[in-house]
């Protein structure tokens, strides 16, 4: 994998796009571009399109669509002479996504979908603890720690989030649906589209996304290709 190339997971939450994306980064020398953080960077800066997501961000609204592909259109200059990057929050919708077509030009758009069972999702995220003091996640359903209630690292107390109940990932389940089953109908039409067994362990996930972005695994081959897609 040598040339540049913009790499777009989509998962629902707890799908693992993170750790998948920790371990792309480290692998293929990739850059990471998250839209949300590079949002809140321009918005802290005296310029007509900072002060525009500012005013936004505090009126507590979504961003537009345009403005979110101009921070992307900005950001990807410095990601050129790389060997591609991969998307955090971007495309959200069928619109960004053909923003996102106009912005790369050339520049070839790899789209990996971890599919992940809802009960599996509910499983992982409900059973996530945070420490209030270093911030270690522990899963008391994986990797419970040593005293209930107490994180390993620093003796802190450990905690669920809101976002984590069961009855609230549900939800947050509904609304990925519905916001990215058109994201997927849009790629999936494209040989750019790959979609990946998450239910599977990280190691094997990874291994997957990696032989794909490499070449080593054909449509032949992979029984994780859904039928009319190619591996690109």
């Amino acid at each position: 994998m040598t040339e540049c190339r913009i790499l777009v997971l989509l998962g629902a939450p707890g799908a693992g796009k993170g750790t998948q994306t920790t371990k792309l980064v480290q692998k293929f020398r990739m850059k990471y571009l998250s839209t949300g953080e590079a949002l809140r960077q321009k918005a802290g800066e005296d310029t007509l399109l900072g002060n525009q997501a500012r005013e936004s961000m505090e009126r507590g609204e979504l961003v537009s669509n345009e403005l979110v592909a101009q921070v992307v259109r900005d950001c990807m200059t410095d990601f050129r002479d790389s060997t591609g990057f991969i998307l955090d929050g971007f495309p959200r919708n069928r619109s960004q996504a053909e923003l996102l077509e106009e912005i790369a030009g050339e520049t070839p758009i790899w789209v990996i979908n971890i599919r992940v069972d809802e009960e599996v999702v509910i499983t992982r995220l409900s059973g996530r603890r945070h420490c209030v003091e270093c911030g270690k996640i522990t899963n008391v359903n994986f990797s419970p720690p040593r005293q209930e209630g107490v994180c390993d690292t620093c003796g802190a107390k450990l905690v669920q989030r809101p976002d984590d109940f069961p009855n609230v990932v549900q939800r947050r389940l509904q609304v990925y649906r519905e916001q990215t089953k058109p994201l997927t109908d849009f790629y999936s039409k494209k040989g750019c589209y790959f979609e990946v067994d998450g239910n599977l362990d990280t190691e094997t996930v990874f291994e997957r996304i990696s032989a794909h972005l490499t070449g080593e695994e054909s449509l032949a081959g992979n029984p994780h290709l859904s039928a009319g897609q190619s591996s690109a």
